[in-house]
């Protein structure tokens, strides 16, 4: 996988999105400045419980970033994406995006429940 598709915003899930989001923000990453300075041990630490998460596995992602400049990159591009400034933005932005792609999932279910309900009558 190239740079530029490792660090396209598009690659990633909301939920993946949402999740590094998250930590960046419970680390006290608040802002492009604050990520680059961020202490090596904390990075790997931020990029293991990314890649390890329930939530990844469970969505089969696989993470990639492996470099600093890699999710410097690719936050700078997520801000830009979502049109917002820090990191506790960026969260709330995407957090409410999950919400309602999450509620068209359970939508989509209920009607296609009511449709399979109606063929058996």
């Amino acid at each position: 996988m190239s740079q530029a598709q490792l660090t396209n915003p598009n690659t990633y899930t909301l939920r993946d999105i949402l999740l590094l989001s998250q930590l960046l923000h419970i680390n006290h990453i608040p802002t492009l400045k604050k990520l680059e300075s961020i202490d090596h041990d904390l990075l790997v630490t931020i990029l293991n419980e990314w890649k390890q998460h329930i939530s990844t596995t469970l969505e089969h992602s696989t993470i990639k970033i492996n470099t600093l400049n890699q999710l410097k990159e690719l936050y700078i591009k997520l801000l830009e994406k979502y049109k917002v400034e820090n990191t506790e933005n960026l969260a709330n932005e995407v957090y409410f995006l999950r919400i309602d792609e999450l509620e068209n999932i359970i939508q989509s279910k209920k009607e296609e429940f009511k449709m399979t309900l109606n063929e058996g009558e």
